[in-house]
């Protein structure tokens, strides 16, 4: 990868908010001086004035995450047909996986810029295994009928749901392959109170199929969408459960309404906002998870190698406790409960390599908060704890990263 093309990556990441103003000036300062000493132009920590060990963390960091991503780029563009490609992103995970496990703190979170890059690496890359495509399209139609239950099955693309004010559920499908089977790839169904489109040979290779979804209001069973290589992005939807499963590709939720909620990809981010549901589970590896604005009873939210931050907590109406569990692996967790209410906290948080901050007015701590070896762990509650209204319970855990917990 040359110069040029890995300073628009970092500017490109700056622009999608993966890094901030002042991590992609680290970066780019980074790059040049990588390149003033390829050239023998001198060290490029000159010119620093902080202490020279941890630019020697940073920097040496920086180079780590230039060379895997250039050596993964390279593995992934070697592979034209879905069998390889497959194999490749998995190899790609498990090698993103294990840089994840040997970079500590003082990186200033460079496990998390090179996780990011696998969700993009796919998503920009993946159509170019399918090579000459022949694409159909197709419309499906069902009658929106409250309990129903909807079930897409796509496969290296993305499955899209919005609202619209019609009554009905339209489904737009998209197919490529460069095989003579596009027509009859997929199987559309409305029966027995399930409308469902799924893929006729599941383990078709150099197959894309992908959905634009548009549902009314209506309260629906189970909703199930099913991709991989791929995002899915849904929105304003309300079922008594939700299911959406990926890998290799983003999730993002805005406005998802179920009383159970299963979220699962690897390789790629969780993004929610405007969350409510009873019993959330929202799981990624390699990756963030990213939580603003949730309504909820229960939510257990755990990936390794990348940050998990939550803003904006609410309990479920007519819910007294709720419930929360954020569990992370070399990555930071923060929780801001932008909380003005009176409410009851409970607090077990637990890292190593890392700090504790909770940062939530009249806590009061059950003991001393523990040090033993790189492990900390404080367990506490508010004063108000066990006469509020409203109570919520946090265990937050992590390695190789901080925790910081605000009301």
């Amino acid at each position: 990868m040359s110069v040029s093309e890995e300073r628009m990556m970092i500017l490109k990441m700056l622009q999608e908010g993966k890094i901030n103003s002042d991590e992609a000036a680290k970066l780019l300062e980074a790059l040049e001086g990588n390149t003033k000493q390829n050239a023998g132009c001198g060290s490029h920590f000159e010119g620093f004035k902080s202490s020279k060990a941890a630019q020697h963390n940073y920097y040496d960091e920086v180079a780590k995450v230039r060379e895997r991503i250039n050596s993964f780029r390279q593995d992934l563009s070697k592979n034209y047909n879905q069998k390889d490609f497959d194999k490749m992103v998995d190899e790609f995970s498990e090698k993103a996986e294990k840089f994840g496990k040997s970079v500590q703190t003082a990186a200033f979170g460079v496990a998390d810029k090179v996780v990011d890059f696998v969700g993009s690496i796919v998503d920009t890359g993946a159509f170019n295994i399918f090579g000459s495509c022949v694409t159909v399209e197709k419309v499906y139609e069902a009658v929106a009928v409250e309990g129903t239950n909807i079930y897409l099955q796509a496969t290296n693309g993305p499955i899209t749901v919005k609202k619209h004010n019609e009554d009905r559920i339209l489904i737009n499908a998209k197919i490529r392959t460069p095989q003579a089977e596009a027509e009859n790839a997929i199987a559309f169904t409305d029966e027995n109170g399930t409308v469902s489109v799924k893929l006729s040979k599941p383990d078709t290779y150099n197959l894309s199929v992908s959905y634009d979804v548009f549902v009314p209001a209506v309260k629906f069973n189970k909703l199930t969408l099913e991709t991989k290589n791929s995002k899915i992005y849904v929105e304003d939807t309300l079922s008594s459960e939700f299911v959406s499963i990926t890998k290799n590709g983003a999730i993002d939720l805005a406005g998802v309404n179920s009383d159970k909620v299963t979220v699962d990809t690897k390789n790629a981010k969780v993004i929610a906002t405007y969350l409510i549901g009873k019993d959330i589970n929202i799981s990624t590896k390699n990756a963030a998870i990213d939580i603003k604005n949730l309504k909820a009873e229960k939510l257990d939210a755990s990936t390794i190698n990348g940050k998990i931050t939550l803003e904006n907590l609410q309990n479920l109406e007519n819910v007294t406790n709720a419930e929360l569990i954020l569990r992370t692996k070399n990555a930071d967790i923060k929780a801001n409960m932008n909380d003005s209410e009176d409410t009851g906290y409970k607090v077990l948080a637990r890292t190593s390599n890392g700090g504790i901050n909770l940062l939530i007015p009249n806590l009061l701590y059950r003991s001393a908060p523990k040090v033993e070896g790189a492990t900390r762990m404080s367990e506490a509650e508010t004063e108000n704890y066990a006469s509020a209204a409203q109570k919520v319970n946090i265990v937050v855990e992590t390695q190789n990263g901080y925790i910081e917990v605000i009301k």
